[in-house]
């Protein structure tokens, strides 16, 4: 289990019952992300969006009464958060939803994350041994992971682009994660393309896994990229990406020698 936010007081603490029915639970962080948008915490958002919490009545041996919210994820984002807590000693957007939760009228003293038990496939000692090369980390709510060519997507969407682009030879990195000029700074973009000594980043948005973002954001997250170093940034619709992924890619390497 790793601690991503912990109010004052004792360190330690046991997990009892279920405060509420989970759609009950379900209800109450949808109000809380809700007043979370209006005040521009969008980290905080994304976290609640990207994990299933439970919110369960907690103790320790001081017999201090609270609440602890608590979400099961895969492994890469158990190790995620386990390094980034190394590090930080907290995850911040979740200072923001606990002040939120208590201000609902819920004193989460807490919150983490834990491993979620995997169901072991056919064959697991052998697949074991040959893990997919790219590193997002997959931390949307429900996020599938399809493997191809060995390597790790998020829809069947980016694989037609990836196709598209591996048929034009070009140099591609699918699903990195971007360290973003400092520690522990991440993003995930969709691809990095390089053409000519140019760097670019083709985006997909608009269907489950791309949700589209906010202008403001957009326009922020381009900004970043392109302050590093990164000539191109071009954002695509999803419709498009699956109807017509070659032209796609000819209109983003056209964008990309024009850089």
């Amino acid at each position: 289990m790793v601690t991503l936010y912990q109010g004052k007081g004792a360190s330690e603490f046991r997990m009892l019952e279920p405060v509420l029915e989970q759609e009950a639970v379900n209800n109450l962080l949808f109000t809380a992300s809700q007043l979370l948008v209006v005040r521009g915490e969008h980290e905080a958002v994304k976290t609640l969006a990207s994990m299933e919490f439970r919110l369960n009545r907690g103790t320790n041996d001081f017999k201090d009464q609270f609440l602890v919210l608590h979400a099961p994820v895969a492994i890469d984002v158990y190790e995620h958060f386990r390094r980034l807590i190394s590090t930080e000693g907290y995850f911040k957007p979740c200072v923001a939803i606990a002040s939120v939760m208590e201000e609902m009228g819920y004193f989460v003293r807490f919150i983490v994350c834990e491993l979620s038990p995997s169901a072991a496939p056919d064959n697991w000692q052998a697949q074991i041994h040959t893990p997919t090369n790219n590193q997002a980390i997959f931390s949307f709510k429900d996020s599938q992971r399809i493997s191809y060519e060995g390597l790790n997507f998020r829809s069947k969407t980016e694989i037609k682009v990836f196709d598209a682009l591996i048929k034009k030879g070009l140099l591609i990195l699918p699903l990195p994660v971007a360290v973003m000029g400092s520690s522990k700074k991440y993003k995930e973009p969709d691809f990095v393309v390089c053409f000519k000594g140019k760097i670019g980043i083709l985006e997909i948005h608009g269907d489950k896994w791309h949700p589209p973002e906010t202008a403001a954001e957009e326009h922020e997250r381009r900004r970043e990229f392109t302050r590093l170093g990164v000539s191109v940034y071009e954002i695509f619709g999803a419709e498009r990406c699956w109807n017509d992924p070659d032209g796609v890619v000819s209109d983003f390497i056209q964008a990309l020698t024009r850089a």
